[in-house]
């Protein structure tokens, strides 16, 4: 444990965290002044007690510690990465180039991979997340027919091997139309029934309503969720998000749709994306803008002059009601060279370029509650008594502050222990 900004509890299993910055979105037990709820929480034996205004209860001599309104949130959440591709970068070279190129490049990229090198990135890849505050988290796992068995093996090992830090679930990631043979939907199914999540990529493959349908339907059947990267790309000719909602309201389904990406949403006239999602809402579909990679990836064809940028239109989405998260994505490898498993650090990018004033405080569900409830978390982050205390105290009193160093002081808060996680050395991965 390093040196905290504060001065740590005399003992952890109860104690107060006193005049602490809550964003309204995560507390509602007591009104907000302007968009903070200043509080006092209450820490017992692992979980938050009382939560009550700054200052208005006394709580009879036990140990204090003043954050000096510190901005207090649940433990951060992060619904679409992808671990098992993370970091080759640090062993690989990658040319720019656009969404098929790093396809093209990753599948390639798989052939050096062996049981060994997979469990060392995916390991870094958790230690990182867990030293920016993750407590749970959302992998895809490639599971094309070119994919070596043993990749869903090394990923299941990691969901048991970081179950007492990290919530991790898996979905198993393929083109839709491989599931076009039936061999290969049988052993996909056998992955996605253990973890009740299947995953498809859609981009603009033909007749993607017939496609759909029967995943949906088998998907439905066996009560699993569905998650989708849509609609990756700028072209206004793509539609697979209209086709996700056509389909999922024509076969009545009742589990949770989580549509990744939905970038060329930026592309369509007004008319045109109020209508898409109006019907993608009442579909019921939950969204993740992943704004990293996208802008990293998208509009390279203008050679290097930034013009139209992949970023899933986020204001628009939550002003018509939609629950929305944001996700790192892909990190360091051939689809984004840049990256980290922080969701604080995505946020405050997203918050740039998606115009998304005051991220901190009116945002910060984006990271904590709506992705915890799209994965379906016992705990929906949302700070209260009774509720688990796993969260991330942050020296910073304002959205400004938060996101105006990239070293911003904090304190993870693990079952009321408190905790200073270094990140990992990239050295532990190339020795």
């Amino acid at each position: 444990m390093g040196e905290f900004w504060l001065q740590s509890p005399e003992n952890f299993s109860h104690y107060v965290l006193k005049n602490v910055r809550i964003p309204s979105a995560l507390c509602t037990i007591f009104a907000a002044d302007n968009g903070w709820c200043e509080a006092d929480v209450e820490i017992k034996n692992g979980q938050i007690g009382e939560v009550v205004p700054s200052g208005k209860k006394d709580f009879a001599g036990m140990p204090e510690v003043d954050a000096d309104q510190g901005i207090l949130l649940s433990g951060l959440v992060d619904c679409h990465t992808h671990i098992d591709k993370a970091h080759v970068a640090a062993f690989a070279d990658f040319p720019p180039g656009n969404l098929g190129d790093a396809i093209s490049a990753m599948v390639e990229n798989k052939k050096t991979w062996t049981p060994e090198n997979l469990e060392t990135r995916v390991e870094f890849s958790l230690q990182s997340a867990f030293a920016c505050g993750v407590r749970a988290m959302r992998s895809h796992v490639d599971y094309s027919p070119d994919t070596p068995d043993f990749v869903w093996q090394v990923m299941r090992e990691a969901v048991n091997r970081w179950r007492d830090r990290i919530e991790l679930q898996l979905s198993p990631l393929a083109n839709i139309v491989q599931y076009d043979a039936p061999d290969f939907c049988t052993r996909t199914y056998e992955a996605a029934g253990e973890q009740g999540i299947l995953g498809l990529f859609t981009y603009d493959q033909q007749d993607l309503v017939a496609r759909l349908t029967p995943l949906f339907e088998h998907a439905q059947a066996n009560g699993w969720d569905i998650d989708l990267h849509v609609d990756e790309g700028l072209d206004a000719s793509l539609d697979g998000l209209n086709a996700v909602a056509e389909v999922a309201l024509a076969t009545n389904f009742t589990g949770t749709i989580l549509c990744g990406h939905c970038v060329a949403l930026n592309s369509y006239d007004e008319a045109r994306r109020k209508r898409v999602i109006a019907r993608s809402l009442e579909a019921g579909l939950h969204f993740v803008s992943l704004p990293v990679t996208n802008l990293y990836l998208q509009g390279r064809e203008n050679n290097g002059l930034p013009q139209l940028r992949g970023m899933t239109p986020v204001g628009h989405l939550v002003e018509a009601g939609a629950t929305v998260s944001l996700g790192a994505d892909n990190v360091r490898d051939g689809f984004c060279a840049l990256g980290e498993f922080d969701p604080m650090a995505v946020l405050n990018l997203g918050a740039q370029v998606g115009h998304l004033d005051e991220p901190g405080r009116d945002w910060a569900a984006l990271i904590t509650c709506n992705p915890a409830r799209t994965m379906g978390l016992a705990w929906d982050g949302m700070i209260g008594a009774g509720a688990p205390a796993d969260l991330m105290l942050y020296s910073a009193r304002t959205s400004s502050e938060l996101g105006a160093r990239g070293m911003q002081a904090k304190i993870s808060i693990k079952k009321g222990k408190w905790f200073d996680i270094p990140l990992p050395d990239y050295r532990n991965l190339t020795g």
